[in-house]
């Protein structure tokens, strides 16, 4: 039902409703091109996924009823992917000095934490946690599916 555009001919008069139509093929193509990063964008995209659905359909459809028994579960699982990125990107020595993207160069075995660059030099420190971020959306994503 979310997994694709709307298609006239399956609800009329939606694209004049609805200002702002969005589906999952289309939030997984902005997780692709990086234009999701971060959980809480995700988090954003999918509710507004769900909040598209309710306004367009009243509250008697099946699309509705559907809509309100997912929604729920949807947010449990995004909330509970937050809390765990929130837990991971904790300092285990309580100092204060872990960053994500520390932990990211640890995962990818390099030796020397990453340490951000004066203002004014070219840096793309920000890359490494893009990236988790990315993957991390794409597995709440992949979890919701199931």
């Amino acid at each position: 039902m979310f997994l694709g555009p709307i298609k006239s001919a399956d609800a009329p008069h939606y694209y004049g409703v609805i200002r702002k139509p969005l589906d999952l093929k289309a939030i997984k193509n902005r997780i692709r091109d990086e234009d999701i990063t971060t959980t809480v964008q995700f988090y954003r995209d999918v509710m507004h996924v769900f909040m598209n659905a309710l306004m367009y359909n009243g509250e008697d459809t099946e699309v509705y009823q559907m809509t309100m028994e997912m929604l729920p579960d949807a947010q449990a699982c995004i909330e509970q992917l937050l809390q765990t990125e929130a837990a991971v990107n904790q300092p285990k020595d309580g100092s204060g000095s872990s960053t994500p993207a520390d932990t990211a160069g640890a995962a990818r075995g390099e030796d020397e934490p990453k340490h951000e660059e004066q203002e004014g030099e070219d840096s793309d420190a920000s890359v490494p946690t893009k990236r988790k971020r990315r993957v991390a959306s794409e597995r709440a994503s992949k979890h919701l599916r199931e």
